[in-house]
């Protein structure tokens, strides 16, 4: 199992932005967390769904199956959910409506978890699952330049003209050993496929 750092509604300020783009479709949608780990972003996109009474559904993979398992179970601390509420990332009321009290902990309730279809893809290598938005938040600086290229033109092929790409404040900045400085960089082809939309971290198809 890999090292990572996961969090319910990473990067605040995109997803009232994402449901604006969901809820202008006007029918069923799909999102597609295309790392969930260990899920709460898959369960954030799918409260948001909830929350904004936008039909649809969200796809989650992941290439790693022991956390997919731990993201199937729903199952998260109490210091999970605690502390993303202290960063206000999870409101109280979001808690009590979304989640069940278990021991030492909380459990996502049924009708979030029956929005969420877990499955075992390898970015770069399986077939990509048609959607309207995916989240793809800093996975990209872990692929060759190669496989970078490939996922621009694959997500572009299964986005709608008016989906959007989401992605992590990391894949954008790089450490510059010479400058001893972060600088701005862009996974390799991104903007041949796509152009910076609404947030520095959201990006629609050209």
């Amino acid at each position: 199992m890999r090292y990572i750092i996961t969090e319910w509604f990473r990067i605040p300020r995109v997803w009232p932005i994402l449901a604006d783009v969901l809820t202008a479709f006007g029918r069923p949608v799909t999102v597609w967390s295309g790392a969930c780990g260990t899920g709460e972003e898959a369960y954030s996109a799918a409260i948001l769904l909830h929350d904004h009474g936008i039909p649809g559904k969200v796809i989650a993979s992941d290439v790693d199956k022991d956390l997919l398992a731990l993201a199937e179970a729903g199952r998260y601390s109490r210091a999970n959910i605690t502390g993303n509420m202290r960063e206000g990332r999870l409101t109280r009321g979001q808690v009590a409506q979304h989640f069940r009290p278990v021991h030492g902990g909380h459990v996502v309730a049924p009708h979030i978890r029956e929005r969420v279809t877990f499955t075992v893809r390898e970015l770069g290598v399986d077939p990509l699952p048609s959607c309207d938005v995916a989240l793809l938040r800093n996975v990209w600086r872990h692929l060759k330049p190669s496989a970078q290229a490939r996922l621009s033109r694959e997500v572009h092929e299964v986005l709608p003209a008016g989906g959007r790409l989401a992605l992590g404040g990391g894949d954008l900045v790089a450490f510059d050993s010479a400058a001893l400085q972060m600088c701005a960089v862009e996974p390799f082809e991104l903007s041949t496929y796509f152009v910076e939309a609404e947030h520095g971290c959201i990006w629609r198809p050209r």
